[in-house]
């Protein structure tokens, strides 16, 4: 199959370009043939570029995640469409509405995807809004959403974000999926953890992932001067975080880390807390269920990654320090439990390998080329 991916940056600075970079390589892998449409790209072999731009008090943030917002260009879209059998658009922004409406034009199959949510856009200005985030996603049915049949949610949560919104197409949810290097390994355990807790949170340093709560959290703890905390990533909140952080008696660890850093850490360390107000699915999440790794999240009505918490003691009250603080301080009382439990964790992690994504996304596209195929009939 000849798959296009419409996308405003093609890396892997923030989670929606990650699951998209995963996706597209997994797919050549299993022999489809895959085109980028992109202002950007880690793809250089049938990558057609259009430009870009940064939204006003966003030129930060868009940096840190390698991020533009893609200009459509009809004469780029029509020779990248021009022979493939479908095109996918995974943001609802101005260039995804340029790019189904040539698609649709030229009688392509096309679908949608939703991996960006208003408050991330909010986020990058450090603002927040109900009423912004209510306009935006009318925004998104008008430049994307109301323009295909069929959208790709990676989640329940995002599936029932778009029909309370208004989306009145198909939702199909198939999950990003755990690449295969998230798997269990003996590794050792770095000499500086000591006998601390370890408590780590991998992603980017903005606003709405509230990383400041765990620093609060683990302030409040009664165990603060035996927690080592692992802030992993980078963003616009980090010198925030490092000025927080300096209040504790040990100081957390926030930088931007290696892959082979990363699984080291998803291997070794006693809990994985993810404080996030919005996530669609939350890749930080599936790649630590896929190496045994329990996670702590917050109980936040925009976020889909309660799905990973094994039961009630792993879920704390949403933007809540107190009660993160109280979870915090069970766990470090039970530490051995957290050991015990990985089995479980690991259980539940079969549910959402990477090779089953792809069997679901291939099932979609063909459920979606046959649809447009009557149509055209």
């Amino acid at each position: 199959m000849r798959i296009a991916i419409v996308i405003d940056a093609f890396t892997e600075g923030n989670g929606g370009g990650v699951a998209t970079v995963r996706l597209a390589q997994g797919l050549a892998k299993r022999g489809h043939v895959i085109t980028v449409v992109s202002p950007l790209s880690v793809q250089k072999e049938r990558f057609f570029q259009v430009k870009g731009f940064c939204l006003p008090g966003m030129k930060e943030s868009f940096k840190n995640m390698d991020f533009s917002i893609g200009i459509p260009d009809q004469a780029v879209l029509r020779k990248a469409f021009a022979d493939v059998d479908l095109v996918q658009i995974q943001y609802p922004l101005w260039l995804a509405n340029g790019a189904a409406k040539v698609a649709k034009a030229m009688k392509k199959t096309v679908i949608g995807a939703f991996h960006v949510q208003p408050q991330n856009l909010l986020g990058c200005m450090g603002k927040e809004s109900r009423f912004i985030d209510f306009l935006i996603y009318k925004l998104y049915n008008f430049l994307l959403f109301n323009h295909v049949p069929f959208v790709h949610c990676p989640s329940r949560l995002a599936a029932e974000l778009l029909l309370k919104n208004g989306y009145k197409g198909a939702l199909r949810v198939v999950s990003n999926g755990i690449p295969v290097d998230y798997v269990p390994t003996e590794r050792a355990r770095p000499d500086w953890f000591g006998d601390k807790l370890v408590i780590l949170n991998v992603g980017r340093h903005a606003i709405e992932k509230r990383q400041a709560l765990l620093i609060e959290a683990v302030k409040r703890s009664k165990y603060a001067d035996k927690i080592q905390l692992l802030l992993c990533g980078k963003g616009p909140e980090k010198n925030k975080l490092d000025v927080m952080g300096a209040e504790l008696p040990i100081t957390p660890f926030t930088e931007y880390i290696s892959q082979e850093d990363k699984l080291k850490y998803l291997n070794t360390a006693d809990l994985f807390i993810l404080a996030s107000l919005v996530e669609l699915e939350s890749l930080a999440c599936l790649e630590a269920i896929g190496c045994g790794l329990p996670c702590l999240v917050s109980d936040s009505p925009d976020s889909a990654a309660s799905q990973f918490a094994l039961d009630d003691r792993f879920i704390f009250k949403v933007d809540d320090a107190d009660s993160l603080a109280g979870k915090i301080n069970y766990w470090y009382e039970n530490r051995v439990q957290l050991r015990a439990l990985r089995g479980k964790v690991l259980a539940m992690a079969e549910n959402y390998r990477f090779e089953k994504s792809l069997d679901k996304m291939e099932a979609l596209y063909a459920e979606a080329i046959r649809a447009n195929s009557q149509v055209k009939a």
